[in-house]
């Protein structure tokens, strides 16, 4: 009985850690290293523009939602924690970005909805600071006795050239309460996405050539003030 129970323990200990497991991807000029085992599951898509702007995105399914049918609800979902780490070569800075909607909310007979979303970030392994909070709100069509339209937010996380970038405790809280029925509802179109700069760092052989250019300048100026005097 005894080793029964052991082995149960273990098989559930194995199970844990393989559940909290992180997924670690190489995306070029940085490594995301982040947890999947969130309603939001892996990352939907990663991104680079020309100007340096690099990112990536999870889509927001359906089961993220909150529905109030006369009794007060709310919903918490916990969003995935992530850590963005330089590779070599390369250096990331800020601003950091983040964007989250657009959760589609519907409010019927004095109903009312509310969202939120607070993380704690840690810049290259420094305290942890708070940022976030409630969701920005956006009618778009109004009717007899009610409304509907959708939630977002943009945080902007000041910072300058960084090694490493984390988000831990990422929570996002739905409300809805009063009236006759009132909902916030998350579709596949909708997102939560995060974006910086990574930008490649030139081998000492470039600065040699690029120190080696202005000598080579600065010395023609110097001959050419000479011959003029």
């Amino acid at each position: 009985m005894k080793i029964g129970i052991l082995a149960v323990g273990i098989i559930a200990l194995a199970s844990a850690a393989t559940s909290s497991a992180s997924t670690i991807v190489d995306l070029g000029g940085y490594t995301l290293n982040y947890n999947e085992d969130t309603i939001l599951g892996g990352i939907s898509s990663s991104f680079s523009s020309d100007d340096g702007s690099v990112g990536f995105s999870w889509s927001l399914p359906a089961d993220v939602n909150v529905l109030n049918l006369g009794l007060p609800q709310s919903a918490s979902f916990t969003l995935p924690s992530f850590t963005i780490t330089a590779n070599a070569g390369y250096t990331l800075s800020g601003p950091v970005m983040g964007f989250l909607g657009n959760l589609v909310y519907t409010e019927v007979g004095g109903a009312t909805t509310s969202a939120s979303a607070t993380g704690d970030v840690s810049v290259d392994d420094g305290a942890a600071v708070t940022v976030g909070g409630s969701l920005g709100r956006v009618e778009t069509l109004s009717f007899t006795n009610g409304s509907s339209g959708y939630y977002s937010s943009s945080t902007e996380v000041p910072t300058g050239s960084f090694n490493s970038f984390s988000i831990s405790n990422f929570m996002l809280t739905l409300n809805a309460s009063n009236g006759a029925f009132s909902s916030i509802v998350g579709q596949p179109q909708n997102e939560l996405k995060v974006s910086f700069f990574a930008t490649p760092v030139p081998e000492p052989e470039t600065y040699a050539m690029m120190l080696a250019g202005i000598g080579l300048i600065a010395t023609i100026a110097r001959r050419r003030k000479k011959r003029s005097t």
